[in-house]
């Protein structure tokens, strides 16, 4: 209960002020449209699987740190072209091999940028493989994902925020 002149909790000029420019600009829609946040938390979950799998194998099995970092990247990758197909993207093309070639290939050349990265974290800057693995994964998750919004599901039809979409094949 507020007393005459006085404000209600939560509903000072300032923060009034910040409501209605945030519901005003463009960053709702662009987020929502982009899927970013999606392909983010999608992100998150295939990294936990690749850094995982990396210190598994890497330290039970004894696998060279760059051919642990290649096997887990690869399943990192496979999960997270059937979570954002089907969750982020909603994606509906039937193109199945058309697309996981698409993905493969932009995640592809990002393992390069990340192995690149890794090799030089580790041999040059002395870093622990997993610090440098850290590093590579915030470099390389904008080609990612830019590369994935724009050409893998851009390639078919799509829902995006329930408005089905059709672009060039």
């Amino acid at each position: 209960m507020t007393v005459p002149g006085q404000q209600a909790p939560g509903n000072s000029p300032f923060m009034n002020y910040l409501n209605e420019i945030w519901v005003r600009s463009e960053i709702p829609a662009v987020l929502g449209r982009e899927k970013i946040l999606g392909f983010f938390l999608i992100g998150v979950v295939s990294t936990l699987i690749d850094v995982g799998l990396l210190y598994f194998f890497t330290e039970y099995f004894g696998i060279w740190y760059i051919w642990s970092a290649t096997i887990s990247y690869t399943c990192g990758m496979v999960t997270s072209f059937f979570l954002n197909k089907y969750c982020n993207f909603r994606d509906t093309d039937r193109h199945y091999l058309r697309q996981f070639f698409f993905f493969a290939l932009i995640s592809m050349s990002s393992l390069a940028l990340t192995l690149g990265i890794l090799y030089l974290a580790v041999e040059i800057f002395s870093l622990s493989y997993i610090l440098g693995k850290i590093v590579a994964v915030i470099i390389a998750f904008l080609w990612n994902y830019f590369g994935q919004s724009k050409i893998t599901f851009h390639l078919g039809t799509h829902e995006i925020s329930g408005d089905p979409r059709t672009y060039v094949k």
